[in-house]
């Protein structure tokens, strides 16, 4: 069916607004005032029995240690008040532990991938094989980092149990798929009891990395035990720190591996955006023995895309923004809301995840049953890109699975509306020293203002609501901003989107004038 690009929609997704929950109220329940209040508790109850109150005096020092005992305690139960609910905890560990008492599963690292070529100097008259995975040191923002290169298949993603081979009378191959991350090998002997759980040595562990081998024999990982008999299966379970544990059944829900069987676990340790490499910035040479000659063959790679797609996995805010839409869905796409929270929720291994999704019920002919999703991926932390063909191919196959069977689905190609910010500041002369200071603290603001939490397709940006943002810095004393995108009719202090269009920042040009 052809899916024709703008249709006014008839309507749109529009998740739930919760209602902001903020922390409990600690006014007034601090030491101090816990100490006036008891000091007028006494004088009212006493009256003129007690007037006993000299800082130095003995009544003063009870008095203290109550209203420290009282703070202590009234703030730990606010603390606590506000842990055991997804809107305002605050520890990261507790965010998991009630995401699995629903059973969400915040996403893991994913390794950023890049396409690589190896090039050799002379054609052969054989095969050049090249045992993988081949390690490639970079070195990143964070610290030094792997790239691992694999042969890659008509999709472009790993085969990791197959050789990188420049077949004979060519010089050079361009199937080659690099990922971030450490290959890792540990070996388990199992002990026969029910639920076996095993902690793996490194992390964190990249998703869905982990492949598992008893005696020899590959299992398959699975979300949960459902069947009524045993099978070769294994779950994964993850800690705040993404390291991760392989756990087996009892032999009613998943095999048992014996006492004494050889358990072989393979994964992949990393995940990140230091892994989204720029375009041709890594080229190494490695030397490989070919098979009938003396001498070794100088092989060169070259990454000839970009590394894209790297994520370092759900924090605290991702979790408290992700759990409730996916509660309300229930693993199933009927409203609107359903469908623009399993798209912006869906994750591939190779393919990156969905950034933002927008789905619209389309406004014309007999089109009632025809949902629009407008998808963009997530590239780096806080930036969109035109999702890849692979990813929109897996995102049907999980509606297939999800939606009402009389519903058609159309994964459309949302649109960046990117605007250059330019912020005149008027402050003081006397702040010229604290210039390269101010503007930090500007910069961290306009970057927490286009959060892409805060952001969805429709949405206008006007420069109002970005003076708000910094309004409270008092060194400033007036703000002046301009956007500009490629429309210059849809420029200046106001920008506008349509329903399948979302505004990111461009190029921040921060500019200060002393008074």
């Amino acid at each position: 069916m052809t899916c024709p690009f703008e249709i006014t929609p008839f309507d749109e997704s529009n998740l739930i607004k919760r209602p902001e929950l903020v922390s409990l109220n600690y006014t007034n329940q601090d030491f101090w005032s816990m100490k006036a209040r008891l000091i007028d508790f006494i004088r009212e109850r006493f009256g003129d029995q007690f007037n006993d109150f000299v800082e130095s005096d003995l009544a003063i020092m009870l008095i203290e240690n109550w209203a420290f005992i009282a703070d202590t305690l009234s703030f730990k139960i606010d603390q606590i008040a506000n842990e055991i609910f997804i809107d305002t905890v605050t520890e990261v560990d507790n965010a998991f532990r009630l995401a699995m008492l629903v059973g969400f599963r915040p996403q893991p690292p994913i390794g950023a991938r890049s396409l690589w070529s190896a090039t050799i100097t002379n054609t052969l008259d054989t095969d050049l094989f090249i045992t993988t995975p081949v390690s490639i040191g970079i070195s990143t923002e964070d610290g030094p980092k792997t790239i691992e290169l694999f042969q890659a298949d008509s999709n472009n993603n790993p085969l990791f149990d197959q050789d990188i081979t420049i077949s004979a009378g060519n010089s050079v191959n361009t199937a080659i798929v690099g990922v971030e991350g450490v290959t890792v090998t540990q070996d388990q002997v199992g002990s026969g009891d029910i639920n076996q759980a095993y902690r793996l040595n490194t992390g964190p562990v990249i998703d869905r990395s982990i492949r598992v081998k008893v005696n020899g024999i590959e299992w398959e990982e699975v979300s949960f035990f459902t069947d009524s008999q045993p099978r070769r299966e294994f779950r994964v379970e993850y800690d705040p720190d993404y390291n991760a544990f392989v756990i087996f059944g009892n032999n009613r829900a998943g095999m048992i591996p014996s006492s004494g069987s050889e358990i072989q676990i393979t994964y992949r340790s990393g995940g990140g955006v230091s892994g989204n490499i720029v375009t041709g910035s890594v080229e190494i040479q490695r030397n490989y023995l070919v098979q009938g000659f003396d001498f070794r063959i100088p092989v060169t790679f070259r990454n000839y895309t970009r590394g894209e797609f790297g994520y370092a996995g759900d924090t605290l805010d991702d979790i408290r923004t992700k759990l409730p839409p996916w509660i309300r869905t229930q693993n199933r796409a009927v409203s609107g809301d359903d469908y623009e929270t399993i798209a912006d929720q869906f994750v591939t291994e190779f393919n990156g995840q969905v950034g933002k999704a927008r789905a619209v019920l389309r406004n014309h002919g007999c089109a009632a049953n025809i949902i629009d999703v407008y998808v963009l991926t997530l590239d780096g932390e806080n930036s969109l890109q035109e999702a890849t063909d692979g990813l929109k191919t897996e995102l049907m196959a999980e509606y297939d699975e999800k939606k009402m069977m009389t519903d058609y689905v159309c994964i459309k190609d949302g649109v960046v509306v990117e605007a250059d910010i330019n912020i005149d500041l008027f402050v003081d002369k006397f702040y010229r020293k604290f210039e390269d200071e101010l503007s930090e603290r500007v910069s961290r603001r306009v970057d927490t203002f286009f959060s892409l939490n805060n952001w969805s397709y429709g949405k206008s940006l006007r420069a109002v609501d970005v003076v708000k943002e910094i309004s409270d810095i008092k060194e400033i004393r007036t703000t002046e901003i301009n956007f500009t995108t490629d429309d210059a009719d849809n420029s200046g202090d106001l920008v506008t989107t349509r329903f399948f269009e979302i505004i990111r920042p461009g190029t921040l040009e921060i500019n200060f004038v002393y008074e």
